[in-house]
């Protein structure tokens, strides 16, 4: 545990300084080791330099750093750092202390903030430990090659569980699933890959809204404990076993069913869960658990079925009509849904994958990062199995897929897409070219007035805009939709690859981060060929020697959104990130991994 718990605390410091949380970074002084002299106090290796931050209280911290290209220009080194009081020098460590000091000073109503992230972190380290656990448990099965599972589901499952085990790039408590209890982590994450039923919910016809026909694999009132006349007056809703506990029945509206049915598994994002005997049908349902922050909590609001299948109607029909576009995507099947009002708790979406995805490989960016047990990327093994070992052609064919579709959604069409690693799936076709698989796309940004003008049926176009529910998807400026390609496309989808890739020496990162430059640019010159404008793209992405990186650590845990301001927390950006498309971007370190 002391190994997860110093994991976890360096990973927290990192962030806290990539964030610049409690002005750690702009209000601290970069100190050198022949400044400072700390042999006698330090028991680790000695740091070339040094954060000293006074402004915190009465007493100095020293925390040791190295300078860094990747998401921030000074990173963390150690889950300890010296502290400077009238007593001399003294060796700190840990996150709970770390976060009681730099919080010491902060208004009772912040601090209570960090107080709670204490927990949420204390969490991530017993999950760490238990994931570790199960990936040892599982070395056999995930020494088992692509090739010898026959069919697609379990290999877009494999792949699941894969990235499952890999923390996020970013994030630092991303391993905390905040709401389960250890059993309910064995019993329903994805890292376990358990089977179980889900529990259901009659509701009553009057308050239920169904977006379309239930699937043919939803149980019989029957099946799940109830008489068979209830079905002419109530409709079936799947319910996770974890929420079905939160849940009271509302005199006749709600009847909790007795009995559970439809074996699932989980999938990456655990609230999404795969039918058994159908598994071409993935099932959305709410949960009583927190992700990527506090605020993060994984329920489901009812505008979100109806914009989610908004962005599949026009990125599909897009597709169709865009010769640019047509064959480097599919989008799944998003039509199906429902919902009680507006309860977050009593929602519920579903996936189809369409038959022509069953003969491929669909593999999550998530995973490709992902360490196998002999000690290689998950990447290698699919670059060997569909490249025959050429890394060079693989990243070609990656780097030219995305950004060819997400630039011209972005220049052509004003589209941003949360296209994140776990929502950004690949789909590799022996002997064919990479495509990309699209789904839960409710979280998009969109220009609207760039959307209309450059569809093919303006009018029917604007017709569209006005049916979007979410007021944060039509956004007013570029920079919006900027933002969201820098942090998702480039930095999750791109970035964090490449670190992963010369880190196991599939290739240098200077050649990485140049090849990216020259293709970027090659995308941009073929869009203004069309006449699209690119200008502003090639400011932002080149020009600027910052980027925006997500704070989502602060919006999501450490700051209430009255002094973030963030109307949305996974859209809370700080212009601390060093440019790597600029043409003077200079390799400084290996990433923190």
């Amino acid at each position: 545990m002391a190994d997860d718990n110093h994991y976890i605390s360096q990973r927290i410091i990192n962030a806290c300084l990539r964030e610049d949380v409690c002005q750690l970074v702009s209000r601290g002084q970069v100190v050198t080791e022949a400044q400072l002299q700390t042999e006698r106090h330090w028991p680790e290796p000695s740091p070339k330099f040094w954060l000293k931050v006074s402004h915190l209280g009465s007493d100095v911290l020293y925390i040791p750093i190295a300078e860094s290209h990747y998401m921030q220009s000074w990173q963390a080194t150690s889950a300890f750092w010296l502290k400077q009081t009238s007593q001399g020098l003294i060796y700190q460590g840990g996150f709970k202390c770390w976060l009681d000091t730099i919080a010491e000073d902060l208004p009772a109503q912040a601090r209570l903030l960090f107080s709670e992230y204490i927990k949420e972190a204390q969490c991530a380290v017993e999950h760490r430990k238990l994931c570790r656990q199960a990936y040892q448990n599982r070395i056999s099965a995930l020494n088992k090659p692509l090739s010898a599972m026959p069919d697609w589901h379990q290999k877009l499952l494999f792949s699941d569980q894969v990235a499952a085990y890999l923390d996020h790039p970013y994030y630092p408590t991303a391993r905390a699933k905040f709401g389960f209890d250890a059993a309910a982590l064995m019993a329903y994450a994805p890292e376990f890959s358990t089977s179980f039923e889900l529990n259901w919910v009659a509701v009553a016809n009057q308050k239920v809204t169904l977006t379309s026909d239930q699937p043919g694999c939803w149980p019989t009132f029957p099946e799940v404990g109830l008489a068979l006349q209830l079905s002419a007056s109530h409709q079936l809703f799947p319910v996770h076993p974890l929420t079905f506990k939160t849940l009271k029945p509302m005199d006749d509206s709600v009847l909790l069913a007795p009995k559970s049915a439809l074996k699932v598994l989980p999938t990456l994002s655990v609230r999404t869960v795969v039918v058994e005997k159908m598994p071409d049908i993935h099932i959305k349902v709410p949960l009583i658990m927190a992700t990527l922050g506090a605020k993060n909590m994984r329920l489901i609001k009812a505008s979100t079925l109806y914009d989610g299948h908004w962005f599949e109607k026009v990125l599909t029909q897009l597709a169709q009509q865009d010769p640019k576009l047509q064959g480097l995507y599919l989008h799944c099947n998003e039509q199906h849904g429902g919902h009680f009002g507006e309860l977050k708790q009593l929602a519920y979406i579903v996936r189809q994958y369409p038959g022509s995805m069953f003969n491929q490989t669909l593999v999550p960016v998530a995973a490709l990062a992902s360490e196998m047990p002999d000690q290689r990327l998950y990447l290698a093994h699919l670059i060997d199995n569909f490249y025959q070992g050429n890394v060079q052609v693989w990243l070609d064919e990656y780097l030219t897929l995305l950004l060819s579709v997400h630039l011209r959604l972005w220049l052509k069409y004003g589209i941003a897409l949360e296209s994140n690693q776990q929502n950004a799936v690949l789909a590799f076709t022996p002997d064919k070219g990479l495509t990309l698989v699209m789904k839960d796309n409710d979280s998009a940004r969109i220009l609207a007035p760039r959307f209309v003008e450059n569809s093919a049926n303006p009018k029917a176009a604007h017709a569209q805009i006005e049916q979007l529910i979410d007021p944060r998807i039509v956004v007013e400026n570029e920079q919006s939709i900027a933002e969201m390609f820098t942090t998702i496309t480039l930095q999750l989808g791109i970035a964090a690859i490449f670190e992963a890739m010369a880190s196991y020496h599939l290739m240098p990162l200077q050649d990485l981060y140049g090849q990216l430059r020259k293709m970027l640019v090659r995308q941009l010159d073929l869009l203004e060929a069309e006449g699209i404008s690119t200008q502003y793209a090639r400011d932002f992405l080149l020009e600027a020697r910052y980027q925006p990186a997500k704070y989502l650590l602060s919006s999501g845990s450490l700051l209430s959104k009255s002094v973030s301001g963030a109307s949305d927390i996974n859209k809370f950006y700080g212009q601390t990130a060093p440019n790597f498309l600029h043409r003077n971007f200079l390799i400084k370190s290996v990433s923190c991994q």
